[in-house]
């Protein structure tokens, strides 16, 4: 049977429901399908007008590498410079991203307020952008708007809405290349498909593996019954000239001017270094990102993702997978409370910690690994560890299912193939997943793949598909929403709290004290900021990043061999409240400083451990 599409199968009785607000050759106009997302836009519009409420995007600080690309447009606009693009070896493109940066300042003037609201402005525009897309492809104005919300108050999406990474910038012009595409598929015009191919280069002048867009554009005008249709000699010919001639271009222009092409880039280092210098134990560390990929990804598109279940358990394999792992799951909880098991709460961090959405890049913190905040209850990681592994199954199935249709259709049946736009992201996820296990990612780099797997979903799996009213049958999309709706916007608005008495205590080092800002360890962000040097090599006992001397040290606590010059407390909605504290070195008795020395030894040593293991 086929189980995507029960229309074409005995499922559709099992469903109790009718398919569709239109038929699957039907095609919505882009009028037509912003007109019936009314009252969604609305519901969309209240969300984000909530949200920016409450975590207030104002604050003069900067958030992960963020401080790289702050740098790279202060270089771009005063000295007429195109820097390196990152720090260390290689980064990414940043161009597309830089210059929307710094068209906002233009505007509003330079403050990195500014520069967060241009990302944020694009993170709106894209969330809107995304609801018309997943309308396009078939969903009916409710499954969409489901969908975008999944997108939208996913943790990882939110918090880099509050920065000026490249993240959003990224996958916003991910959702314009695939909208484009879409339209000039559908209407068969090569303007369209231009549209949409040049906002897949500004993607690639943003971040290289944007090349994932057209690179399956030209899989699917080569093998699939739609794209053939385009005409592939011309399709191939028009992404080439788009796309791969000026990305080759903008990378020889950095090798000119002394930057860092893709090839210089530590990512695609990696591919080559890290099976030579860990041998076999290589395919442990790959089928762990592997892992983790597929875990992150069911696990952040199950409110939409849970619209299937209903309809998979007319399958008995599909509840004899849910009996075995919800026996499983009472029994490791049982465990848990019982105390007959420890377990570890093991996350791929970046943005989300234990003890909240960060990062918290301090000494304290980051590097010698220190919990400063409450950590998320075992029971409570373990719970979704369970609902993330039924996601995932699901999901596998489901892109199995969607691909065998396609290979089918190419023999049997070309004109009830999958959507074009639907196995195009399909694909492009399953190419921008494999790159990312063989080159390493952070929890951030998902972004994307959820875009690419929800709207997949949506063409293909859930095409047509009236949103039910059922409440049973709704319950599992509901679950994980109103969590993420309720949890997640708290806890960046936490992190934004931080960040902003993270500052006061910048200042009044800085300012108050007149440190000289290499004089301090004030973590990862701002020693980047004012200290980044390219050939620096640091001290044993300093943090790596680019701390020269530690007259000061900003963390969440006290440490051994510090006192306390001065702390500056902030509240949290989620967990208990926190402060920044101001230490500075005890010179109190020979006694203490070899203490002092010692412990600051130690931290050296794991920070070399640490910085060995990543890379």
């Amino acid at each position: 049977m086929d189980i995507l599409n029960p229309a074409r199968s005995d499922l559709s009785h099992a469903m109790g429901q009718n398919i569709g607000d239109y038929g699957a050759g039907e095609q919505t106009t882009l009028y037509g399908a912003i007109r019936s997302l009314a009252a969604p836009f609305l519901v969309l519009a209240t969300v984000w007008l909530a949200t920016i409420a409450l975590v207030n995007p104002v604050g003069e600080f900067m958030i992960n590498d963020d401080w790289s690309f702050v740098r790279l447009l202060q270089s771009l606009l005063w000295h007429g410079e195109l820097a390196a693009t990152g720090w260390g070896r290689g980064g990414p493109a940043a161009i597309a991203h830089i210059l929307w940066g710094g068209l906002f300042t233009a505007v509003g003037g330079f403050s990195l307020t500014t520069l967060r609201l241009s990302v944020l402005f694009l993170g709106v525009l894209g969330s809107f952008s995304f609801l018309v897309l997943l309308r396009l492809c078939g969903a009916s104005p409710w499954v969409a708007l489901l969908g975008t919300l999944t997108l939208v108050l996913n943790p990882l999406f939110l918090s880099q809405c509050f920065t000026f990474m490249t993240d959003i910038t990224f996958a916003s012009l991910i959702v314009f290349s695939l909208l484009f595409l879409h339209l000039g598929e559908q209407r068969g015009r090569k303007l369209l498909i231009a549209v949409g191919l040049l906002f897949g280069l500004a993607a690639i002048l943003t971040r290289q593996i944007g090349i994932v867009i057209p690179v399956a554009f030209i899989i699917m005008t080569l093998a699939h019954p739609h794209g053939m249709r385009l005409g592939r000699l011309k399709m191939c010919a028009l992404a080439a000239i788009i796309c791969f001639v000026p990305w080759i271009g903008f990378e020889g222009l950095l090798y000119g001017a002394g930057s860092t092409p893709v090839t210089q880039h530590q990512v695609v280092a990696n591919i080559l270094e890290k099976p030579l210098n860990k041998g076999l134990i290589i395919f442990y560390h790959y089928a762990r990102l592997l892992v983790l990929t597929l875990g992150y990804t069911a696990l952040f598109v199950t409110p939409l993702l849970a619209l299937s279940y209903y309809r998979l358990w007319s399958f008995s394999a599909f509840r004899l997978f849910v009996c075995i792992l919800a026996f499983g799951f009472v029994v490791v909880e049982a465990a848990i409370t019982a105390g007959l098991v420890d377990p570890p709460v093991k996350l791929h961090q970046n943005v989300i910690f234990d003890f909240g959405i960060g990062p918290i890049l301090l000494k304290d913190t980051y590097i010698i690994g220190i919990q400063r905040l409450s950590s998320i209850p075992k029971t409570a990681y373990y719970a979704m560890a369970f609902w993330g592994l039924l996601a995932c199954g699901v999901l596998l199935a489901l892109a199995y299912s969607s691909l065998a249709q396609w290979v089918s259709s190419l023999r049997k049946d070309p004109e009830n193939a999958t959507s074009f736009i639907g196995t195009l992201s399909l694909v492009a996820a399953l190419i921008y997943g494999g790159v990312t296990i063989f080159t390493g990612s952070f929890d951030r780099d998902f972004i994307p793949l959820l875009i690419f797997i929800m709207v997949w979903l949506c063409a293909d799996v859930f095409r047509g598909l009236i949103f039910p009213l059922n409440f049973l049958r709704i319950l599992p999309c509901l679950i994980p929403l109103i969590i993420m709706a309720v949890l997640i916007p708290l806890m960046v608005s936490d992190f934004m709290s931080f960040k902003r008495c993270l500052t006061v205590a910048h200042e009044h080092i800085t300012k108050g004290l007149h440190v000289d800002p290499c004089g301090i360890d004030e973590g990862f962000e701002f020693n980047g900021y004012h200290c980044y040097k390219k050939d620096f090599h640091p001290r044993v006992g300093l943090s790596w990043w680019w701390v020269d001397r530690e007259d000061y040290l900003v963390t969440l606590g006290p440490l051994p061999g510090y006192k306390v010059v001065r702390t500056f407390p902030f509240a949290r909605y989620v967990g208990k409240d926190g402060a920044v504290h101001v230490l500075k070195s005890d010179n109190r008795s020979d006694e203490d400083m070899n203490s002092h020395r010692s412990f600051r030894m130690f931290s050296g040593l794991l920070n070399r451990g640490k910085r060995s293991a990543e890379q």
